[in-house]
């Protein structure tokens, strides 16, 4: 998530959070975690899935399906979370961190904060780190643009931002850089290229699509629901779920071998003020054999103590520390490489695995067809849009593609005033757009499976998923609907079957 518009973000969900109680916690799927909120409109959900380049922070009335059995975790932090309210704040936008002060837990001095961290994830802390927030110091324009490096040492300038700065005309660029310094953010974009959406930013990137919105609360949630929900959907396979949790843990083990001897590379490089030490007071130093160490004072840092190798002598001892000092400079260079290396690995891993595919694969009806559904008796169906359509073979598969494959946004058909079969049409995220030839056609194969089936015509009703319950006692395959989406009437194709059917 680019850092600005994390700033915008955390500024509003400040506003909006203010005084709100937590009710529960969950934890959808590997990574994901969803903090059930109070709120008078009906229920609302935060959702977080911490992730530096694909992290995401947003607010949806739609709740994910959730494990059966929670983590280890999840319980954990249940116990000192749910029914505390979020109060004041405190924003460390640089480093993508926002922790929100709690009310009082039993121990009034413990868990006071929620620090929400989009490189490390959720926890609860009792005071706020040290150097929380971080002092941000902002390079000149002409730098900005010139340098492309520049990240390192400021990283709110960002690739894609220096792109966009070079693009624009000078006096253009300084107002936008100028904007972004003091935090001003009126409008919010999300681009798409070739199908796959960018993250929301708070420039325009004129040479993409895009859409412009007023809130980055707004920006957040159409971004997040289209993004996580079919990667939810995805991490329901247990394949998929242990590809990724693998991945997690290699990574997680190749960046703590960096971190471990870049430690041992700066242990080494700091000798070298030992050996300036040694050199300043080499004259009285010189003669002397067989010390396991010596106390010498350093020009700059005053009187330090260095270990010696009794085996050789103190200038032999200065050379030697020298030498390493000089090797773990040199090494330095290349645990860098290798740390940029493996961070774009990493980055490509979680793209691949955090993000949804593009919308070729719709196109090309290249649906791959979730496991969970070779064990119900279900027909499965594309629709020339290419929509997966479920429908059930009997009572007990309409009642399984209910409660086993379907999601809360998902929608459901049936013929009206008699049986027949459920029809699950399935959606990748809860506002993602239906066409009406697919929706026509997921009411034909409702009525061709019902009591309607040797009619020319038929009326079928469209409800969400969400608005069709399961009552208890009641036969399987019997529903109480909540709330109709609208009514079909259509006429009846025998040849549908045929021709959509997923072989």
């Amino acid at each position: 998530m680019d850092a600005h518009f994390f700033r915008a973000l955390t500024g509003e969900l400040e506003e909006i959070l203010k005084g709100r109680r937590v009710e529960k916690i969950f934890a959808p799927a590997e990574g994901v975690w969803t903090f059930a909120l109070q709120s008078k409109g009906g229920k609302e959900y935060l959702l977080f899935r911490p992730a530096k380049s694909v992290g995401l922070l947003f607010i949806s009335r739609v709740k994910p399906v959730n494990p059966s059995s929670p983590p280890a975790q999840v319980m954990w932090l249940r116990k000192r979370l749910a029914g505390r309210r979020l109060f004041e704040a405190h924003h460390d936008w640089i480093n993508l961190r926002v922790a929100f002060s709690l009310s009082p837990w039993k121990q009034h001095d413990k868990y006071r904060y929620l620090l929400l961290d989009m490189k490390k994830g959720v926890s609860l802390i009792h005071d706020l780190p040290e150097g929380f927030p971080a002092p941000v110091s902002w390079p000149s324009y002409e730098e900005a643009r010139s340098n492309e490096e520049i990240w390192r040492d400021f990283p709110q300038i960002s690739p894609p931002l220096r792109k966009t700065l070079n693009t624009l005309d000078e006096n253009e660029g300084r107002a936008l850089l100028h904007r972004l310094e003091i935090g001003t953010a009126d409008h919010f974009y999300i681009s798409e290229k070739k199908g796959e959406m960018n993250p929301p930013r708070v420039w325009s990137n004129q040479n993409n699509t895009e859409q412009e919105y007023d809130s980055a609360i707004e920006a957040t949630s159409v971004y997040g629901e289209k993004i996580l929900f079919p990667v939810m959907e995805r991490m329901e396979n247990a394949e998929q779920r242990n590809t990724l949790k693998t991945g997690k843990k290699k990574f997680k083990k190749i960046f703590q071998r960096i971190e471990q001897e870049e430690d041992r590379l700066r242990a080494l490089q700091a000798r070298k003020i030992e050996a300036e030490a040694l050199q300043a007071e080499m004259y009285r130093l010189k003669d002397l054999r067989e010390l396991d160490r010596v106390t010498v004072t350093h020009p700059e840092h005053g009187e330090i103590e260095v270990k010696l190798d009794p085996l050789l002598t103190p200038a032999e001892n200065m050379e030697r520390i020298f030498k390493f000092a000089a090797k773990a400079q040199r090494g330095f260079k290349h645990m860098e490489r290798r740390r940029q290396e493996v961070e774009a690995e990493h980055e490509q891993f979680l793209k691949a695995n955090l993000m949804p595919a593009t919308d070729e694969g719709r196109k090309n009806k290249n649906i791959e067809i979730p496991k969970k559904y070779k064990n119900i008796a279900a027909s499965l169906f594309i629709s020339s849009d290419g929509f997966l359509m479920i429908r059930g073979k009997n009572s007990k598969a309409n009642h399984e593609i209910l409660s086993k494959v379907s999601s809360v946004f998902d929608y459901w058909f049936h013929v009206q005033g008699g049986p027949g079969s459920h029809v699950i049409l399935k959606r990748d995220h809860p506002s993602q757009e239906v066409p009406e030839q697919t929706l026509r056609e997921a009411a034909v194969l409702a009525a061709l499976k019902s009591y309607r089936t040797n009619d020319s015509k038929a009326d079928v009703m469209c409800a969400l998923v969400k608005d069709v319950r399961k009552v208890k006692g009641w036969a399987h395959g019997q529903v109480a609907v909540d709330s109709v989406l609208q009514n079909l009437h259509i006429d009846i194709d025998q040849s549908l079957e045929e021709k959509l059917s997923k072989k």
